[in-house]
């Protein structure tokens, strides 16, 4: 029982981030619900709705950066929450991936968290102001997704947004394939929307398949992240052609990932790079080949993952309780999330509880420490009681939202000292938090991907 608790609190912390990024912050561009929207979600709201409706800050979009402290919101903005964040402190990037990720972490809340009918509601309303910002805004003019950054001086002005006119990112395409699949199963079947969003993703599909040969050019890091958004989106994939020629891409990515890795299990940075990979590519990469082994049964990938991991294993610091292979490191929460769902998928693999064991002690000492703050001392989590560590304190008596810090710096002196950021990267804390709240239980083998045969096409 004492193994769960770690993952109950990864949750608790990712609905927290969720809840106070996505609908507190204000860290966007503001969507004003329509009179219709106000007067249906008044009918359908009730006391346990009071929270959310008094402090709601529905938004288009979120923005890459902020610092995550309460401020006083601009007087154009009516009615806004006590917990709207620094507006000064905004970096106005919207980037495709944090739409991405947003979505997708909204998608997850509506299928795990209880929800009311006006959260239900409020919840759709939001990821449906997403994808259509993503697909309206975000895509240039050869229908190909890229950041753009918001110029708009004033809310009440029209809106003025920058493409990014650099050449468009593979691993972007990927991450909208994933988030169109994921948001088509929000949808009523055989709808027109649904049916939109299908044909729309099938597009996007077509594309990756027939210029899948750039993404094997790519480095280890893009190209790792690129096999673990494919194998995130064939869960939502029936279409069985669809679903082969997703193995197969896998099944490449994997191929060209086992043939950068060197004798001592170190991983080159590129093709063309023969350099070691940073760490935390490491663990993407082993992630990777470990989804490539789950949804092709090809052994072999499992076997360079073990080759990847036996190596990453050995600089695990138990007085640190992080993994370092010099005198300072530092660790993203994104990082620090590829760290966890990395070791969470060897240990589904390889059932050695030791592993739970470096996650728990990881986990104290980067992603509690990049915690703001939270809401409560002790809270119930899936039926698990769990109590937040006392150096984290109540938001309340700081004015900081319950969120994830960017980053922390840990040195190895004769004192080891760790530095914490003060800002908050949306794109990272909720990519995070995506992880987090898809982490399964104890037991739970991903969803019996190994007793779905359909995941077995290439075995």
């Amino acid at each position: 029982m004492d193994k769960l608790l770690a993952f109950a609190k990864l949750k608790y912390y990712a609905l927290n981030n969720i809840l106070w990024t996505l609908f507190y912050s204000g860290c966007g561009i503001p969507y004003f619900f329509s009179e219709k929207e106000r007067e249906h979600i008044n009918k359908i709201s009730s006391d346990e709705d009071k929270e959310l409706l008094e402090n709601l800050m529905p938004l288009h979009c979120i923005y890459k950066e902020a610092k995550a402290g309460f401020s006083e919101a601009p007087s154009s903005i009516v009615n806004p929450g006590k917990y709207i964040w620094d507006f000064n402190s905004f970096k106005k990037e919207i980037t495709v991936s944090s739409q991405v990720f947003a979505i997708t972490s909204m998608i997850s809340l509506l299928n795990q968290q209880p929800t009311t009918e006006a959260k239900d509601f409020i919840i759709r309303r939001q990821i449906k102001n997403f994808i259509e910002f993503l697909t309206g805004y975000l895509r240039n003019k050869d229908g190909l997704f890229v950041d753009a950054e918001d110029k708009t001086k004033f809310i009440g002005d029209n809106l003025k947004l920058k493409q990014n006119s650099k050449e468009f990112d593979f691993l972007d395409q990927v991450l909208v394939f994933e988030a169109f699949m994921a948001y088509k199963e929000t949808l009523k079947e055989n709808s027109e929307k649904e049916k939109m969003y299908k044909l729309d993703g099938e597009k996007i599909f077509k594309f990756l398949y027939e210029n899948f040969n750039l993404a094997l050019e790519l480095t280890t890091r893009n190209l790792s992240l690129i096999i673990s958004s494919l194998y995130r989106a064939s869960k939502y994939i029936k279409d069985e052609e669809i679903l082969t020629s997703i193995c197969e891409l896998i099944a490449l990515g994997c191929a060209e990932i086992e043939s950068r890795i060197k004798i001592t299990g170190e991983i080159e940075k590129s093709p063309n790079n023969f350099l070691p990979a940073s760490l935390i590519t490491h663990f993407r990469a082993a992630s990777a080949l470990l989804e490539g082994y789950l949804i092709t049964k090809i052994e072999k990938f499992k076997i360079s993952a073990e080759r990847i991991l036996n190596m990453l294993l050995e600089t695990f610091n138990e007085t640190l309780g992080i993994f370092a292979i010099e005198d300072e490191v530092k660790y993203s929460i994104r990082d620090a999330a590829e760290v966890i769902k990395c070791l969470y998928t060897y240990f589904l693999i390889k059932k050695d509880d030791k592993l739970l064991d470096i996650i728990d002690l990881f986990i104290s000492n980067t992603i509690d420490k990049l915690v703001q703050s939270t809401v409560e001392r002790k809270v119930n989590i899936d039926g698990l009681d769990i109590e937040i560590n006392e150096n984290i304190p109540i938001f309340s008596e700081v004015n900081l939202a319950p969120v994830f810090l960017k980053s922390i710096k840990i040195s190895n002196n004769l004192i080891p000292l760790s530095e914490v950021s003060k800002k908050v990267d949306n794109q990272f804390s909720i990519y995070a938090s995506s992880i987090f709240i898809n982490l399964h239980y104890l037991g739970d083998t991903n969803n019996g991907r190994e007793e779905d045969d359909q995941h077995q096409l290439l075995g």
